[in-house]
């Protein structure tokens, strides 16, 4: 760890570098990937989620395995700075995949290229997080945790909670505000529109440029580490490791000994599984069902987004540098999923189900929206710091995993399937592009799903209430491994 509870320079500026470029990455993952998809290929949410989904497994199946390598060998580094290098390559895959290369390439009619391309997506896409979560799911979180101490692990979460941010102000305003990547409409008789028109045509933007650029920055970074990354001194190798410790978060033993540990994770899968019922289509929902293009001309969606987001990551770090300074952090949660909630709650009422679509009906949702994201960055923040400082000690890379399983899998599986399969009715078709196909748009019945799921939340936060603070501020487990592993094997 630190000494004298702060970070060194090398420590800052690497948490910095992999922290913005792998948001940078998970961005174009998470968001920029899913509007390509809606864009180029079809409007059918179902395949984005079937995407999300699959990108949700191979993400926790590979930070399980290459975080039990990364505590095996006892080393980091490698796996962060040569991990960036080949997810970097990855990302620029996806320029090959649109329906027009399909058709050229197989000689296929256009439904069956949209089949091709939604699959080799959605193959490239689990192929990226492979190498993305090698990089920084299993190698770079726990080289964050075996370089921060329970002191300073608030800030860094808030930290890398406003990294995450900026890399979206990063990406989107270059290449969405000036048109990059955005769609251009006509009607059926060739003339300009702002949105599609049954009968009309579409041309694309251009997304060569976008992964090529993006993809290139995330290389650029690993080069970069490869002379800035150290691993801890602390951090040895554990060749005794079998493979059954690839499970060994899974164990109901270390669960009993863990459990306000998975009481945490548990609270944050919640909070997570409502965030992603809505979060994965907000973009959809803002341009094709509030029409923010008509009634923002200039920036479109951009305003509303960042008014919101970066309102809310300026949140995220005041409640980082309080919670550092508090041992009950735990009693933040309750206002946490109540603004949450409500927030969610608001966007569902400031819909066109309720009002009328316009300037003061997107003013009530970005203010709810707003709200939402403030109470989902208080529980973020909580949870993520808290299981850091619970994570059992010599099993840092082990529990990246287990981190996943309740951060991303569950909730990226659950939330966006439920929402995209209530989003692919055939009540939510707005009309037919060019060839046939039917345009969907996004319902604010996503927001009310989201709502009723965060409050689930108070399940599991009210017995973290009632522990101590320090039951809560280290880990329950300080054995080292060889202990705890004889603890978990039956005596002959």
């Amino acid at each position: 760890m630190e000494q004298n509870n702060k970070l060194s320079r090398k420590t800052a500026l690497g948490i910095t570098l992999f922290g913005i470029f792998g948001q940078i990455a998970w961005c174009i993952e998470n968001s920029f990937l899913n509007l390509y998809v809606y864009r180029t290929v079809t409007t059918k949410l179902s395949v984005v989620s079937a995407m999300v989904a699959a990108s949700a497994v191979v993400a926790t199946l590979t930070t399980i395995i290459m975080g039990w390598v990364t505590d095996r060998v006892g080393k980091r580094r490698p796996f962060m700075v040569y991990g960036y290098i080949i997810w970097g390559v990855s990302v620029m895959i996806f320029a090959l995949f649109t329906p027009d290369n399909m058709q050229n390439i197989f000689h296929t009619d256009r439904n069956k290229a949209i089949i091709l391309a939604s699959v080799f997506i959605v193959i490239a896409d689990c192929v990226m997080t492979f190498f993305g979560s090698t990089a920084n799911d299993a190698a770079f979180n726990a080289w964050v945790t075996d370089n921060t101490t329970v002191s300073n692990r608030g800030k860094t979460e808030a930290f890398l909670s406003v990294l995450a941010s900026v890399a979206y102000v990063l990406v989107f305003v270059p290449f969405e505000a000036f048109g990059i990547t955005a769609n251009k409409y006509f009607d059926s008789e060739g003339n300009p529109v702002a949105s599609m028109t049954e009968g009309g045509s579409v041309v694309t933007g251009n997304w060569t440029l976008f992964y090529c650029l993006l993809g290139g920055l995330t290389i650029l970074a690993g080069i970069v580490g490869i002379f800035l990354i150290k691993d801890n001194k602390n951090l040895l190798p554990k060749k005794d490791l079998s493979f059954k410790d690839l499970f060994y978060g899974f164990r109901p033993s270390v669960i009993k000994r863990n459990k306000y540990l998975y009481l945490v994770l548990t609270t944050l899968a919640i909070g997570a599984i409502s965030y992603n019922c809505f979060f994965n289509y907000i973009i959809i929902y803002l341009q094709n069902t509030l029409k923010c293009d008509e009634y923002v001309p200039v920036l479109g969606y951009l305003l509303p987004m960042g008014i919101i987001y970066g309102l809310s990551a300026i949140s995220g770090i005041v409640a980082g540098i309080l919670l550092d300074k508090r041992k009950d952090k735990a009693k933040f949660l309750i206002p946490g999923i109540i603004l949450s909630a409500v927030g969610a709650l608001s966007m569902y009422f400031f819909s066109p189900d309720f009002m009328e679509i316009g300037g003061t009906m997107l003013t009530l949702f970005c203010v709810g929206a707003f709200v939402q994201a403030v109470g989902y960055a208080i529980i973020c923040v909580v949870c993520l710091a808290t299981v850091r400082n619970l994570t059992p000690p010599g099993k840092v890379g082990r529990f990246q995993g287990i981190r996943m399983v309740f951060y991303v899998m569950l909730p990226m599986c659950i939330g966006s399937i439920i929402s995209g399969i209530i989003s692919s009715s055939d009540k939510y078709i707005t009309g037919y592009d060019e060839y046939g196909h039917a345009v969907y748009t996004c319902p604010p019945l996503i927001f009310l799903l989201a709502a009723i799921v965060v409050l689930l939340a108070f399940i599991t936060a009210i017995p973290l209430l009632k522990a101590s603070p320090d039951k809560l501020s280290k880990p329950s487990e300080e054995e080292e491994s060889s202990l705890s592993d004889r603890l978990d094997t039956p005596s002959k």
